[in-house]
């Protein structure tokens, strides 16, 4: 897997929260069938999501969910730490310590976690 497909898996991790609550306003104004224009969850043109986008983000979350289902505890842990209570520039080693792993198998395990992801998304190139 190329650095940029890396990158990018790990900007929407990282937006995780934001995605799920964003399509959760969605959902719930979808479903109180009022004036959907009027009840947009979004003030402004530059956040507003194409029928495109709601619908990859709807996918990622699944996809994610999916995976932290099939995974381990060490997983999840990582991904806890890292992406849904982290920032990008949480390093590796204070992962590794709230998570009691060595630094090395958060590396490894997170590797292996953007790779099941690029692989479900159909993003990694053989």
């Amino acid at each position: 897997m190329n650095k940029a497909t890396r990158t990018h898996i790990r900007s929407l991790l990282w937006k995780y929260k934001v995605i799920k609550k964003t399509l959760r306003d969605f959902s719930d104004v979808m479903n109180n069938q009022e004036n959907i224009f009027l009840e947009y969850p979004f003030i402004g043109i530059e956040n507003c999501w194409t029928m495109n986008q709601i619908v990859f983000h709807k996918m990622f979350l699944q996809i994610i969910s999916d995976i932290l289902d099939d995974s381990t505890s060490e997983v999840q842990a990582i991904f806890n730490s890292k992406y849904l209570h982290g920032h990008p520039s949480k390093e590796n080693a204070i992962v590794a310590m709230e998570t009691f792993l060595s630094e090395s198998t958060v590396k490894r395990r997170d590797n292996e976690f953007l790779k099941e992801i690029a692989e479900r998304l159909g993003w990694l190139s053989v």
